[in-house]
This record gives structure tokens, sequence and C-alpha cells, in this order.
């Protein structure tokens, strides 16, 4: 190989590499299915704990979250947009089951509410965002020095 051939190679090696390094550092940024990933994961503890008031109470916040994220474009840097725009469809799906919350049967309501969460973390995988919730930590506890 000359040592032209051979630079433009390792040139063109570094551009790509560095364009591949760049794709993967790309942060997905979409608030609004940040905002219904926490309204979710509140829903489903509420689920779990059988807490249908607290449901009922949740739903109209959760349902106008998730018309802002059915709504919203396909964030610039998801992984796969056909896929995103499939599950904001599914999202549509369940959240349009959501009828009057108040009155809703509780069994419905409660299968309704805890399945947003299991599509809102589909979409930020599919998005590429980074799906952490972090618990609060507990603290240590600390026994008092005795004395000898």
């Amino acid at each position: 190989m000359s040592p032209f051939l051979r630079k433009t190679c390792c040139i063109g090696s570094l551009l790509l590499l560095s364009g591949v390094a760049q794709a993967a550092d790309t942060v997905v940024k979409w608030p609004s299915l940040k905002k219904l990933d926490d309204l979710a994961e509140r829903c489903e503890a509420l689920a779990d704990k059988k807490d249908t008031a607290g449901l009922r109470k949740i739903a109209p916040e959760v349902k106008k979250a998730a018309a802002l994220v059915e709504a919203d474009a396909v964030p610039a840097g998801a992984k796969d947009a056909a896929q995103v725009k499939q599950l904001q469809s599914d999202l549509k799906s369940v959240t349009d089951g959501i009828v009057d919350p108040d009155k809703q049967d509780a069994e419905d309501l409660t299968v309704l509410l805890a399945g947003v969460h299991p599509i809102v973390e589909q979409l930020m995988e599919t998005a590429g965002l980074p799906h952490v919730h972090e618990a609060p930590e507990k603290k240590p506890e600390t026994k008092p020095a005795t004395s000898k």
C-alpha cells in the first residue's frame, strides 16, 4: 500500500470513528416523555398498592402528559423513528381508554394506568433516552458511640 493511500485510509477511518463516537454521545432530549415517565412510575406504585383513589386523582394529569408525548415529533437522534411513532400510537390507544376516572371501573382504570409505564419505558429505550429512576437514598444507621 502506498504511503498516500495508507494516510488516506487512516484519515478516513479516524473520521468514521469520530462520527460513530459523536452519534453514540448524542443525547436525545424529550422533556414531555421524562415528565410522563415520572407520572407513569407513580401510577405503577399506586396500582401495586391498589390505591384507586390515588389513581383517580393522578389520571387526568397522566392523560394530559400522555397527549403531549403523543403529539410530539420524534426527537432528533432517536434510534428508531418508526418504532417511536408506533409506540406513540400504542400510548394513545391506552390513554384513550381513560374516559372518566372518577366514574370508571376501578379495575379497568388500574390496568390502563399501570400499562402506561411499560410503554413509556419502551419509548425511552427506542428513542435512545436513558431510563433511570433514582430511589431516595437511605441514610445509614448511626449508632451512638458507647463509652467504656
